[in-house]
Formats: structure tokens, sequence, C-alpha cells
């Protein structure tokens, strides 16, 4: 078993720490920092190697954010800091510290801001400047530093980000630390090592490093999108609960465009829709895919720091196809079950299966398909064969993928032993389709394997049953989507309608409430002639339901002859309906017909009124 990430140990011992607590400020500057030469407010006491900014005792963590002292006007004047930003990109600076605090450090504190220099100076030279505030030595509220790190990760994307506390080190630190687990899902225990290694001494006191480990905590907790009772954290939960937790996540414009909306089902909508049209990439799953490229790259960066300190062992290379997939081996959350979970992550992205590996996949798989399962029983009875026709992987943006219809039969020669198998094919690269359908289309000449709007429409409809593939594909889809970092770009590349479908009605079916109960429908039902139906809904019952109506009236509409079975098999997910109940809901069905089509008529109008 591959042994834990060593616990981090705080730098001040228990001792020094309730000293400084205890001494008053004038005294911590005098004795700890030095007063007015304190080390930490200019560049003597350190080497050009330590002044990533010239002036300032300053680092670079990450390709994007530089942990550094706290500038000065004095300093800010003297090495040209705000020319020394704009060259190097950076483009907002946030500041740790309460004002008013370590007066006695350096120059005098600026009376109109209460720090060593007036954000003024960086917002005229359009640099963004936050303040989030924390007691030194000390930590903030959780929610506080929630909200920090959203805002450093929404700063991460307009350039290079400064942080900076007094020194440059606890506080900055932590935050940083707080950044990586949020971005990468990394292990809180590999990220404070991380940023040790890159910033020595950071994050000093117990109560810092415990913050990182609860912020972790709070984290894990919020990521499962499927609830289910496999997951430490997989309490059924509702709409409302959902978006609540998904606020927590989500920043910026994404943030605000799904404060209404849960973005598994905006980004599964978007896909069946491009399968549908066969148009375009949506930018929604775009964004997936850089933001996974991005991602990865750090996350590499991060695992080899980590194995050249002997913080993180090295993994047993099983081949050079197997490099790339070891990355994600990286997320852990210092828990048992997170060696299984790396595991199989790893054993995912083999192309040969032996009983053993089948067996640790089993490990961690939804009860729902239980080890035996008719799915896990099929993977059993096949192995993958490698297929040695050309073609690259899709440039790490979506691995292998499942080949074709379940109840395709391969030929064998008589030599061989009669039994299906289960194929594996590598996908070219994106980049030479101009849609998913496209990419379907090339992967295989096979009519059954083209996303055609009768193809999207079926599986919505639920007219041919889902085989144990789609079903296996689907589940450790969910498995993915439930914390793991590449989850949302794996659903992004997956082109199987089958699948998109599954994971559809699944998540609904899983809520703790429908979507709609009894008493919303009898509104809707008896809803005024001059109203719209859909506004006697809370706003986030009906922008989810318009989501899912936008979908299946584009999908309905260049394949209207299963348009009222998609619309039975919607009302069956949306109120937990009995099937026979479903078929005869003539009234809902035709309201939510009525408010489909007025959806595909003025795409660009949401329906306000509360």
């Amino acid at each position: 078993m591959t042994p834990c990430v060593p616990v981090p140990r705080p730098s001040y011992s228990q001792a020094r720490e309730s000293l400084v607590k205890a001494m008053p400020p004038n005294i911590i500057c005098m004795l700890a920092c030095g007063g007015r030469d304190c080390r930490y407010e200019g560049p003597a006491c350190w080497r050009a190697s330590q002044q990533a900014v010239r002036g300032t005792f300053s680092s670079w963590v990450t390709d994007d954010i530089v942990a550094m002292a706290r500038p000065s006007t004095w300093l800010i004047k003297r090495y040209s800091i705000i020319e020394q930003f704009q060259q190097l990109n950076i483009r907002t600076i946030i500041n740790m510290q309460l004002p008013g605090e370590h007066p006695h450090c350096g120059p005098p504190l600026e009376e109109d801001s209460g720090f060593t220099y007036s954000p003024q100076i960086f917002m005229e030279s359009q640099i963004y400047f936050y303040n989030f505030g924390m007691p030194d030595f000390g930590v903030s509220s959780m929610v506080g530093m929630l909200d920090a790190v959203k805002v450093l990760a929404f700063s991460v994307k307009e350039g290079k980000v400064a942080v900076h506390c007094h020194a440059g080190l606890g506080r900055t630190g932590v935050l940083i630390a707080c950044y990586l687990v949020y971005l990468l899902r990394v292990s809180p225990g590999e990220a404070i090592h991380y940023v040790r290694i890159k910033r020595p001494r950071s994050i000093q006191t117990r109560d810092q490093i415990n913050m990182v480990f609860d912020f972790a905590r709070l984290l894990a907790s919020q990521l499962a999108q499927y609830p289910g009772p496999a997951l430490r954290h997989g309490a059924p939960f509702g709409l409302g609960q959902y978006l609540q937790r998904q606020a927590l996540l989500l920043h910026g414009a994404e943030a605000r465009t799904l404060s209404h909306t849960p973005k598994i089902l905006q980004l599964l909508c978007c896909q069946l829709t491009a399968l549908t049209a066969g148009g375009a990439r949506p930018a929604e799953v775009q964004e997936e895919l850089d933001k996974r490229a991005a991602i990865l790259a750090l996350r590499q960066v991060v695992r080899d720091t980590l194995v050249v300190k002997k913080f993180l062992p090295r993994l047993r290379d099983e081949g050079k196809s197997h490099r790339s997939s070891s990355m994600c081996s990286v997320s852990s959350w210092d828990e048992p079950l997170s060696f299984l979970q790396r595991k199989r992550e790893v054993l995912l992205n083999k192309r040969s299966y032996s009983e053993s590996d089948l067996s640790k996949i089993t490990l961690t798989s939804d009860p729902a398909f239980g080890q035996h399962s008719p799915v896990v029983e099929n993977l059993k009875a096949c192995r993958v064969q490698e297929v040695t026709a050309p073609g690259p992987a899709l440039n790490g943006l979506g691995g292998d993928r499942w080949n074709g219809a379940e109840d395709r039969q391969t030929s064998d020669p008589p030599s061989a032993t009669k039994r299906s198998k289960c194929t594996m094919k590598k996908s070219p690269p994106f980049s030479k389709y101009s849609s998913n359908v496209d990419l379907c289309r090339n992967h295989s000449e096979t009519p059954g394997q083209m996303s055609t709007a009768k193809e999207v429409a079926t599986a919505l409809a639920l007219q041919s049953p889902a085989g144990d593939r789609v079903l296996a594909r689907a589940a450790l889809l969910q498995d993915e989507l439930n914390g793991s970092v590449c989850g949302w770009a794996a659903l992004a590349v997956e082109t199987d309608p089958r699948v998109l479908a599954s994971l559809l009605w699944a998540w609904l079916e899983r809520l703790k409430d429908p979507v709609l109960s009894a008493a919303d429908v009898q509104k809707l039902t008896r809803g005024d002639a001059d109203q719209k139906p859909l506004n006697v809904l809370h706003k986030c019952q009906r922008c989810t339901v318009s989501c899912l109506l936008r979908c299946v009236g584009q999908v309905a509409g260049l394949y209207p002859k299963l348009e009222v079975a998609i619309l039975q098999r919607l009302i069956r997910a949306l109120t937990r309906r009995p099937p026979e109940d479903a078929e005869r809901s003539d009234a809902l069905l035709q309201v939510l017909r009525t408010s489909m089509r007025e959806l595909l008529h003025h795409p660009n109008i949401t329906q306000h009124q509360d």
C-alpha cells in the first residue's frame, strides 16, 4: 500500500505560539521582526533568488501566484514595483493583513489605509486590490477563507496574482494551500508541503495547519454530484440543497449564470443538444476542457515537486501509456479510502484487466451496480483488447472511451474462444472535427454509433434498454463527478447519448425530493391562462425545468415522433410518478409542451416573476 503523505508540523512550538499571543504588538515588532530594521520590510536580508519581485522577499509558488512580504510606498517607488507587476503580468494583489498591523516594523503606516501603502496606487494602474484580513499568526472564518479562495481562483483567470501578509509566510501560505486544495483536489498535507517547498517556513502555527485540513473537509462534503451510500458524504440532497452547495464552489460568471440551475444538468443538456444538432462544441464544454488541461498541468508540477522532495512516493510505471493517468493519483484526502480511490483511478485507465484489477475496481463501485450485478459480471467476462487501429488519444482530454453498441459481437477465428469482447479504441483529437457528432461518425462507421437526432431522442425516451456497458460507463462517470478533478471534463468528452441520458435521469431520480411535488403539479395544471405556467414555481424549480425543456424541445424538434415519449419520461423524472401515472398526466404534459415551445420561440427570455 502506498504510504500516506507525512503530516505537516508547525514551524512554531506550542510555547512560542503562546508567547507570541501574549506579547504586545510593539514588543513583537522589536524582538521578533527587528522594528524599523525589520528584515521583511526590504531586500537587504534576502538574496536575489529570494526576490521574485525585486525589492521584496517574494517567491513564485505556482506560475501564476507569487507570495511576498508586504510592500511599502517607499519600496514601490524605490524599486518600481508597479512597473514590475506590469512586466510580470501581475493583475491582482491580495492583502491578508488587518489595518494597523505591525505599526512598528519598517516605514510608518499610511493614515488613509492603515497599511504600508495606499491601495489606490495599485488600482490607478489597473491592478485589482482585495483585502481579506486575518489576525497575525491566526486564521479567519471558514466562510472568509472560502471567499478569499474563490477570489484568488477568479483573479488567476485574469492574470497573475501577488498575495502578501506581513512576511508572506503564514496567512499567505494558508490561502495558497487552500487554493490548491480547491482547484486540484490534492490533500491538505500535499498542499502544505508543496507550498513550503516553494516558500520555506510557510504556514507556521497549528491553527493555520488545522485551517487547511478543515477547509479540505468542508470542500469534500460539497463535491458529490450524485448522492449514494458508497460516498463518505453521500447523503441524499434536494434541489435547493444542491444549489446551496454549488454556490459554495462556483465563482465568477459561472456562479451568476448557474445561481438557480444545477451545473450537472446544464452540461448534460448542452451535450445532448450539441449531439442532436451536430453543431459546434458548446462553449460550456470547451471551457471545461480548457480548465482541465490547465489543472492537469499544475497537478503534474505539484506531483513532480513532491516526488523529488520525497514527500510523495514515486509510482511504479506500468508502461508509458500509464504515465499520464498517474497524475490522478495525487488526489487524496488523507483518509483510509483514499488509497483505494487512487488505485481505482489508475486501473480505469489501463488497457487490459486481470481478475485482481477487476476486484479492485469494484471495491469503490456504486452499490447500485453491486459486485455481483450484471455490469460487474459483464466486465469480468470481458477482457479489454488492445486495438491496433491508428489514431492518437484525445490529447489527455478524455482518454480511451467505450467503443460502440454493447450488443455487437466480434467474430473470432476458429481457434479463439467464442465470446463477446469489450474493445476500447483511441479517438482522434477534437481539433479535427467541427462537432461531437462528427467525432462519433469518424470514430466508427457503424450506423448504430452515429449520434443522430433519432438516437438522442431514443435514448431520452428510453425506447431501447441501456446495456451493461452503458450502465457501467454511466456508473464510472458518476464516480468521477463525485469529487474527481477530472470529472467535469470526462463528462464533457462523453459522446454516447445513452450514457448522457442515463446520467440525466439518474440525477433527477436520486434527489431526496422530486423537483415537482404533488402541490407543484396542481399549481401548474390549474394556472391562469394569462400567466406563463412555470411562473407559479420557485425560481430554482423554474430554471431547472426550463433548462430541461429547452434540451427536450431541440431534440424533439428534429425528431418529433418521440416528443410525447420524451415528455412522459421527463414527467416521471420530475415527479417520481410510476410509468403508468406519467402516461396519464395529460394536463401536465400539455403544460410542459406549451412551456417548451414558448422557450424555443424566445430562447433569450427567462420567465422571471416569482
